[in-house]
């Protein structure tokens, strides 16, 4: 970058991309959703958040088969659709869901639970939204508990003895939480973007000179958690706590239901194209893109806008222009792109900056070599 009035300059390195445990790049991912999902995906219609948690005696089936987290995210749809259901008694009344997968705790311990960002109402086959006038969140808790177990005898996890011991507790372990609900499609967009969140915060984290110890902190809410407002681990245990948090290769942590599916979506963009081409829009299109209709035409703002550039989220989470000179206030511009290997170290050099990775240990503790086996 290089401002053209005062010649000050600077480099700006690439993002790592890393999904999921990268804060940086993570948060680059909350704005992009959170945008898209405002100006595309949501109605203007308020929402809730409904989250669903489960026993600490099943959560190390999910630890170890990654893949039952898109399952366990498809019982608390299913709960929730057999609740409206129930409650509406009419097969076309679905509400607008999207489930956010997460593993994380408020101290990095693995801890799978489901963020739903539903309608606070069901939608009919013309649109209309009908809101819920009370929201049963101990008929859906029973619900989820019979989907859950019901997933993991069919996958042969569990016994029917295992079943009916937890259905003998008290406290069954499940939970699910519907009391936050917000008015419309911006706010609903805020507090999605607060459930896709990173589960790693470099704010509640810190380094323990003396000791070389990390320290994690817990929310000013949540002081009353086991391990006390602030636990103390070393380097390896902190390497596998952020590891055990990272998504499996393809994995997708975001679903969409019922209104908000992409089922649901294409087929209301079809039936808008058919209305703007004077068609009925129960009518059938034969071929790709339909015999004779026009072209999809976006019109709408978010899609005339182009991308967000990478200083303009960059501005949203630090809330500084990269592009403005410290010096001059000069919007600079972007004068070169460095990719060869040789030039990037010459540069680094040039600046006094480590251009090689350190040096490895000559004995890893076993401790670090388990850990990163294991993940």
């Amino acid at each position: 970058m290089r401002c053209g009035d005062c010649g000050h300059d600077y480099f700006v390195a690439f993002s790592c991309k890393l999904r999921g445990i990268c804060p940086s790049c993570h948060a680059k991912r909350e704005l992009i959703w959170a945008e898209w999902a405002e100006n595309e995906l949501l109605e203007n219609v308020p929402h809730r958040q409904v989250v669903f948690t489960i026993p600490k005696r099943l959560r190390p089936y999910f630890r170890y088969q990654r893949a039952l987290l898109g399952d366990l995210a498809g019982c608390a749809w299913r709960a929730l659709r057999l609740w409206v259901l129930a409650y509406f008694e009419d097969e076309a009344a679905v509400p607008g869901a999207v489930g956010f997968i997460q593993t994380a705790g408020e101290l990095l311990n693995w801890h799978p639970h489901v963020h739903l960002l539903v309608s606070d109402g069901v939608f009919d086959r013309q649109g209309t939204f009908e809101r819920f006038t009370f929201f049963d969140t101990h008929l859906i808790e029973r619900l989820f508990r019979a989907e859950v177990l019901r997933l993991l005898m069919d996958k042969g996890l569990v016994s029917q003895e295992v079943v009916d011991n937890l259905l003998s507790w008290r406290h069954s372990g499940f939970s699910v939480h519907g009391d936050v609900k917000v008015p419309d499609r911006e706010s609903s967009a805020r507090l999605g973007r607060y459930m896709i969140r990173c589960p790693v915060v470099l704010e509640r984290m810190s380094l323990d000179e003396d000791t070389g110890e990390v320290l994690y902190r817990t929310r000013p809410s949540r002081t009353d958690h086991p391990e006390g407002p602030v636990a103390r681990w070393d380097v390896y245990e902190l390497i596998g706590r952020v590891l055990d948090h990272l998504p499996a290769p393809n994995q997708q942590m975001v679903r969409y239901w019922g209104f908000y599916s992409n089922v649901a979506r294409g087929k209301r963009r079809a039936a808008a194209r058919r209305i703007a081409a004077g068609l009925d829009p129960d009518d059938e299109i034969s071929g790709i893109d339909g015999i004779g209709m026009p072209p999809a035409i976006d019109d709408e703002p978010y899609r005339r806008r182009v991308r967000l550039t990478w200083a303009a989220l960059i501005k949203r989470v630090y809330e500084i222009d990269p592009l403005l000179c410290p010096y001059c206030g000069t919007e600079m511009k972007i004068i070169a792109l460095i990719t060869e290997h040789a030039t990037v170290v010459h540069l680094l050099e040039h600046i006094d900056m480590p251009a090689q990775q350190p040096e490895p240990l000559a004995h890893s503790p076993p401790l670090l070599e388990e850990l990163l086996f294991a993940s």
